[in-house]
């Protein structure tokens, strides 16, 4: 019997079979070289958003240090740590790092500035609120795992030539996501970022005032829809517990509101003593227990406030970063969370002292050249 046949037709089954896992292989490992620059990207930017963080609780004064750092070790670190731990075993996904600010051969990683109004990013520029991440096939992955064979069955479908290096960039984009706004009489010029001031701890108002005696606006706050009104249907408990996106509202209007209920403080409370919501701008003492919630929060003219429950629009003059050290108020939790999952605070509250409190407080105007200094505490992906 003649099985010349039958061993050419098995070398043509074996090529078109390794040619169907090759190119197959190829379509998956390009959507995850895609995924882990993303993932790497964030979990880098997040990493230069920390050291922001504890250098403001360590101390502000040396925040400089932190933004006109182009190396970012712990950030480069930590990117790599993430594709390399995740593809380990592997060994598909390579991602290469030599502390320079240039992708080049010899390095998928890059520090800088994303600049939000003209929505582009500078390598090598500070201050530093950007990680930019390339990753790439190793060696192993072009051979799609089979050796030597995978690398001749590559060459001959004409699929060794496949070179993806996907891109991305993640920021810390400056704009805010607060669901309260405060007035501009209670930010200090003094306390101007980089400069976050310490203050006694003060208790904030949400209740109407009176328009003629508006000497305590420094110790009211508005709640906030941001860009978008109030609806029946997307109510303002709605947008507090289910986290609205990162906006950038700085000198737009914004919907704001003075209520006398104690509603929308109750779902706001929830978010901040939810161990699972925004842990990364939480601080926490040794024992656990939750010492102050970091925010950036839209500052406004309150002295244009009508009275009145209604929301008005008016216009965003600051940002401020504030440290809400506690929230008292009575009644059932907001959001429906749960209390008993609920972080314990370090500050305890007393009968009678309902009120959200701030124990640290800097602002920038939004037409201070400064505000390129004052870092997003939310990475997003730009690029």
């Amino acid at each position: 019997m003649d099985t010349s046949y039958v061993t050419i037709m098995l070398v043509v089954f074996l090529v078109v079979t390794g040619l169907a896992i090759d190119i197959g292989y190829m379509y998956v490992s390009e959507e995850d070289l895609q995924h882990s620059a993303e993932m790497a990207a964030l979990t880098g930017a997040q990493n230069v958003k920390q050291r922001y963080l504890q250098q403001a609780q360590a101390d502000p004064k040396l925040l400089a240090g932190v933004a006109s750092d182009l190396v970012q070790a712990q950030a480069r670190s930590a990117a790599v740590d993430l594709v390399t731990g995740k593809h380990d075993a592997a060994a598909l996904v390579g991602l290469l790092n030599n502390n320079g600010n240039a992708l080049t051969g010899d390095n998928d990683i890059t520090v800088g500035f994303w600049n939000m109004s003209s929505r582009s990013y500078t390598p090598g520029a500070t201050p530093v609120n950007a990680v930019q991440v390339r990753t790439r096939r190793t060696a192993e992955s072009s051979s799609v795992g089979l050796g030597s064979l995978g690398t001749f069955i590559a060459k001959i479908s004409g699929t060794d030539s496949f070179g993806t290096t996907p891109v991305a960039t993640a920021a810390l984009v400056p704009g805010t996501r607060a669901n309260i706004a405060i007035c501009g009489e209670a930010t200090p010029a003094s306390c101007t970022f980089p400069e976050i001031c310490s203050i006694p701890e003060r208790r904030m108002s949400h209740a109407p005032w009176d328009a003629q005696g508006k000497g305590a606006l420094a110790s009211h706050y508005l709640y906030t829809s941001l860009l978008h009104p109030v609806t029946l249907t997307n109510t303002m408990s709605d947008l507090v517990c289910q986290e609205m996106p990162v906006q950038e509202v700085c000198g737009l209007p914004i919907f704001t509101a003075a209520s006398g209920s104690d509603t929308i403080l109750r779902d706001i409370k929830a978010m901040m003593y939810d161990p699972q919501v925004d842990r990364s701008n939480k601080e926490y003492d040794k024992n656990g227990r939750l010492v102050g919630w970091w925010l950036i929060v839209p500052a406004t003219d309150c002295s244009a406030f009508e009275p009145g429950g209604s929301y008005q629009q008016h216009t965003v003059t600051r940002y401020a970063l504030v440290r809400i050290s506690r929230i008292c108020t009575a009644g059932a939790p907001g959001c429906g969370k749960a209390q008993a999952q609920a972080d314990q605070p370090a500050n305890t509250c007393v009968p009678g002292g309902e009120g959200l409190y701030i124990d640290r407080i800097s602002s920038v105007a939004c037409n201070d050249p400064g505000k390129r200094l004052l870092p997003g505490l939310r990475p997003v992906l730009v690029d």
